[in-house]
């Protein structure tokens, strides 16, 4: 395992990390022999130098303190002292401070924990400043710090890169970012532009969603697999996620998924075996090339070429509409209902329902028609939850 410079922590993180209980994982049935599976395989990780772990949402899953049963017992013993862990609290429904600190407690009960390394502020966007702000995060920041709750603070970042300075002045302990980083999510909330200011600030970026929870390395389009086969450099569909996310040198780590890449001691010797003798300079430009011709063909199969700039909001009713055409967007590029199905339900869209009235129309720059994708989804996805 190689090790790479986690920004101002002066600590150096494994290039591949680990991520548990994400939100696929709250798709599946529960199953005792995948469970005892990937207590090994995090144990297995651990003993092969990864050194950080993402807690993951336990807020997914009906039976939060069952979903966490795995991850205390790979936990256990000394494999605890040899990572550092991030604990999650996505930023909606935060309203005041207390609400911070009984998030913060909850996650390290459940997780049996005294401290936590490190405290993520996630699913932060542009509107979220106003939130951070009215929290005062950066004196909560200091305060749960001073009391030994946390070691660092940071954020899991969605939206556009020019939107992160704002957010970053809000505090000033930020010492990581989480970012979603894929070869479609090139330049997409908030892409590698993001890279350019966390590297001015020396904070440090983990990479998640690299294989989009499996699905690129998954059956896919015909398009896809036509452009797959004529790549010039061959290699498997696991290969290519990896060497291209690490082969940004602003990025410190690759976060693998415990459900749809680190599951087994089988897969991890596979994925460990990519970054064998890897460096970001080996990723050459006919692989890049490669790269952009996938990404092209995936955003063939999209159901709108829209980019959710968000110019057609604020709506009137309270629609997310560009974030809805992020998730139709999602199914169509990749042949998995699934994951848009459950993020729609869950993160409460089909509470707002659409009257066309025309304003997201009227306001889309590119007159994309985000009124009609609005209303195929809650046509799809309104009220199929499927949290477990």
């Amino acid at each position: 395992m190689k090790y790479r410079n986690f920004g101002k922590t002066g600590w150096g993180i494994s290039e591949l990390s680990i991520g548990v209980l994400r939100l696929e994982e709250a798709l599946e049935a529960p199953d005792e022999k995948k469970r005892l599976e990937r207590v090994e395989a995090i144990r297995f990780a651990i003993d092969r130098g990864v050194n950080y772990v993402n807690l993951g949402y336990p807020s997914y899953f009906r039976d939060r303190q069952k979903a966490c049963e795995y991850v205390n017992e790979a936990l256990d013993r000394e494999y605890r002292s040899k990572v550092k862990v991030a604990v999650n609290l996505p930023v909606r429904g935060l309203i005041t401070r207390e609400d911070l600190d009984n998030a913060l407690d909850s996650q390290m009960r459940l997780f049996n924990i005294e401290k936590a390394d490190f405290c993520i502020i996630d699913n932060v966007r542009s509107d979220s400043r106003d939130i951070l702000k009215s929290l005062d995060i950066a004196s909560w920041a200091s305060s749960v710090i001073d009391k030994g709750k946390i070691g660092y603070i940071g954020l899991g970042f969605h939206d556009d890169a020019h939107y992160l300075k704002d957010i970053i002045d809000i505090c000033p302990q930020w010492e990581v970012i989480h970012i979603e980083l894929s070869i479609p999510d090139y330049l997409h909330h908030p892409g590698v532009g993001a890279l350019t200011f966390t590297q001015e600030q020396n904070i440090a970026v983990i990479a998640t969603d690299i294989t989009k929870a499996g699905r690129l390395t998954a059956s896919s389009r015909k398009n896809v697999r036509e452009v797959q086969s004529a790549a010039r450099e061959k290699m498997s569909p696991e290969e290519r996620c990896i060497r291209w996310a690490l082969s940004f040198s602003g990025i410190a780590s690759a976060q693998m998924s415990v459900q749809a890449e680190f599951n087994s001691v089988k897969q991890i010797e596979k994925y460990l075996s990519y970054t064998e003798g890897f460096a970001p300079q080996d990723v050459g430009i006919w692989e890049m090339l490669d790269a952009a011709r996938l990404r092209e063909a995936y955003f063939a199969n999209r159901a709108s070429p829209c980019k959710a700039c968000y110019c057609c909001m604020p709506c009137p009713y309270g629609i997310d509409a560009p974030r809805i055409i992020e998730l139709i967007n999602d199914e169509s590029m990749f042949p998995d209902t699934g994951i848009p199905e459950f993020q729609y339900n869950f993160e409460n869209h089909q509470n707002k329902v659409c009257t066309e009235c025309g304003s997201c129309n009227k306001l889309c720059l590119k007159r994309y028609q985000p009124q009609r994708i609005v209303l195929e989804a809650y046509e799809r996805y309104a009220n199929k939850r499927m949290n477990k």
